[in-house]
C-alpha cells in the first residue's frame, strides 16, 4: 500500500513533451496541491507516433495521454492502452467540469469519448474561433476599392487585383487568392469543406459536417458543392485562382505562413486570427504582430494587412471553417485507471482548472515574469513549449477551454470575434470500420474530381458522376455507418 504519500503521476499532452524538473517551482506547486509526485513522460518528438509505439509496445505507458481523435482512441482501446473512466465518476468526482461541460455541449460533447458504450476520458468545451479573410489593405487602397463582403463584390474586387496591377510593378503577375479561401466559398453555399492545410492544398474529406438536425454528412458530395465549384472554375478561368494553387500556399516552415500571399502573389488569404494579429488590426504594435505577419513584413515592410468579412452566398449563408468547439481529449490509460488514487488526482486536477482561474493560469502560463509577462494587451509567454513543459508549465492543462479564452486570454478571444462570422466546427466522427476503410480512397477521389473540374479538365456536369462514384467506392456505406454510431453514442449518454 501507497499509504498518504504522493502518489506517482506520468502525464504526455503532446508532442514536445519534456522530462519534468522535480525541483521547478510550478512543479512543487502542482505537487503540494494535488499530492501528486508529477512526472513528463519523454517522448522523442522525431518520429513521435512510432516512438511513442515502441513505448507502448515495450509496456511503458504514462498514466494521463491526449489523444488526437476518437479514431486513435478506439485504437488505444482496443490494444489495451486506454482504461475507462465512467462518466458518473466525472460527474461526481469534478462538478465544476461538469457544470461547464453541460453547459456548452452541442449535443456531441459526452459522446466524444464513449467507445461501445463505455466512455474513456474526458473532452473539453474549447473556444475556437474560425478562419479570417486577410486582404492586401494597400492593394485595395492603390485601386480605390472597399473590402468587399458578398460573392459577387468578391469576384469584383478579386479581378481587379489581376487586371490593374495592384503591386504597381508594370507586369501582370499578380492573382486573386489560392486555395486557403476555398473553405470561405464553400461557406457561402452553407458548407465545410477544408482546404489548404498547412503544405500542399488537399481536400480534407474525412471531416464530415454535422447537420442542424444533428446527423453528420459528407459535405463534398451536396448539390450545394456542385454551386461552390462552378464559382471557383468560373474564378479560375478568369486568373483570379492562382494557376499554382494545386501546390499550395504554403511552401515549408510554419505550416500557417502563405508564401504566396506574403510575396505578394495574391491578395486575400485566410488563416487562425492570432497568426496575423493577436489583439488588433495594428500594423504598427509589435507584440500584437502573429507569426504570418511577422514574417510579412520583413519580406515586403510596405505591405499593409486588413482583415474583413467572409462571402455571402446567394441565400445569405457564410462562413468559414472552424477547429471544433470539442478538444483536448483527455485520457487515463489502464495503468493510471487502475489506480483510484491517480483517478481521484486527474479528475481533481480537472475540476480546478475549471473552478479556479489561478490555477488555470499556472497550469497554462506558469509564474508572472519568469515564465510570462503580462501587458496591456495579454499575457506574452518568455519560453518555448518545451522549456515550458520541463518546468512544469502546460504540463497539466487541459488547453484553451471557454473559460480560459474569457478568463485568460480575452483580448486575443474578443478580437478574433470581431473580425470572424459563422464557424463551421469541426465534427469528431465516431471511429467505424466501414469508415476507415475508405476514406483514404475517397479523399484522392474527391481531390482528383474537385482539381479537374476547377480546372475545366472535366465540365462542371462530371460532378453527378463523382458523386455516384464516391458512394459505389464505400461513401455511401460509410456515411451511414457514421451517423448510426452517432445516433448510438448520443443515446448512450442521454440516458
Amino acid at each position: 500500500a501507497q499509504g498518504d504519500g504522493p502518489v506517482q503521476m506520468e502525464w504526455l499532452v503532446s508532442q514536445t513533451s519534456s522530462e519534468v524538473d522535480d525541483n521547478a517551482e510550478v512543479v512543487k506547486m502542482i505537487e503540494e496541491r494535488f499530492n501528486i509526485d508529477l512526472k513528463g513522460f519523454y517522448v522523442d518528438p522525431n518520429n513521435f507516433q512510432e516512438n511513442l509505439n515502441v513505448k507502448f509496445a515495450g509496456g511503458e505507458m504514462p498514466d494521463v495521454l491526449v489523444v488526437g481523435s476518437p479514431a486513435e482512441l478506439a485504437t488505444y482501446i482496443e490494444g489495451g492502452i486506454i482504461g475507462e473512466l465512467p462518466i458518473e465518476t466525472i460527474r461526481e468526482k469534478a462538478p465544476n467540469y461538469t457544470k461547464v461541460a453541460d453547459e456548452y455541449d452541442d449535443g456531441s460533447l459526452w459522446s466524444t469519448m464513449v467507445y461501445e458504450g463505455k466512455n474513456y476520458g474526458v473532452a473539453n468545451p474549447m473556444d475556437q474561433q474560425p478562419m479570417a479573410m486577410f486582404w492586401r489593405k494597400d492593394w485595395l487602397d492603390k485601386l480605390g476599392l472597399d473590402i468587399p463582403e458578398t460573392l459577387e463584390e468578391y469576384e469584383e474586387v478579386l479581378t481587379a487585383f489581376v487586371n490593374e496591377d495592384p503591386d504597381g510593378n508594370g507586369k501582370a503577375d499578380t492573382a486573386g487568392a489560392a486555395e486557403r479561401i476555398f473553405g470561405a466559398v464553400f461557406g457561402a453555399f452553407g458548407l465545410r469543406c477544408v482546404t489548404g492545410v498547412g503544405a500542399g492544398s488537399g481536400f480534407t474529406v474525412e471531416e464530415m459536417q454535422l447537420g442542424e438536425d444533428n446527423v453528420p454528412f459528407f459535405p463534398y458530395i451536396r448539390p450545394e458543392a456542385k454551386e461552390a465549384l462552378t464559382v471557383l472554375h468560373d474564378w479560375y478561368e478568369k486568373g483570379i485562382i492562382d494557376k499554382e494553387f494545386i501546390t499550395g500556399e504554403n511552401h515549408g516552415g510554419y505550416a500557417g505562413l502563405s508564401h504566396s500571399f506574403i510575396n505578394g502573389r495574391i491578395g486575400l488569404t485566410s488563416g487562425q486570427p492570432y497568426t496575423y494579429f493577436t489583439y488588433s488590426s495594428d500594423m504598427k504594435a509589435e507584440d500584437n504582430l502573429g507569426v504570418c505577419m511577422r514574417e510579412m513584413v520583413a519580406v515586403n515592410p510596405d505591405a499593409v494587412v486588413i482583415p474583413g468579412p467572409a462571402p455571402v452566398g446567394p441565400e445569405g449563408k457564410s462562413g468559414t471553417e472552424s477547429w471544433g468547439n470539442i478538444g483536448r481529449l483527455t485520457c487515463l490509460t489502464t495503468k493510471g485507471a487502475s489506480d483510484p488514487r491517480k483517478v481521484d488526482a486527474f479528475l481533481a486536477i480537472l475540476d480546478a482548472y475549471y473552478a479556479d482561474m489561478d490555477f488555470a493560469e499556472l497550469a497554462n502560463f506558469g509564474l508572472e515574469n519568469v515564465h510570462f509577462k503580462n501587458t496591456e494587451h495579454g499575457k506574452i509567454r518568455l519560453m518555448d513549449g518545451q522549456e515550458l513543459r520541463k518546468e512544469g508549465v502546460l504540463q497539466v492543462d487541459f488547453g484553451a477551454t471557454v473559460l480560459y479564452a474569457q478568463n485568460l486570454t480575452p483580448q486575443k478571444t474578443n478580437y478574433a470575434k470581431e473580425i470572424t462570422g459563422n464557424g463551421y466546427a469541426r465534427f469528431n466522427a465516431p471511429p467505424v470500420q466501414e469508415f476507415s476503410d475508405v476514406i483514404s480512397t475517397l479523399d484522392s477521389m474527391t481531390e482528383q474530381a474537385y482539381f479537374a473540374m476547377i480546372t475545366g479538365e472535366k465540365p462542371l456536369d462530371y460532378f453527378e458522376t463523382y458523386v455516384e462514384e464516391f458512394k459505389k467506392a464505400g461513401g455511401e456505406t460509410a456515411e451511414k455507418a457514421v451517423q448510426e454510431a452517432y445516433a448510438e453514442k448520443l443515446a448512450s449518454v442521454q440516458q
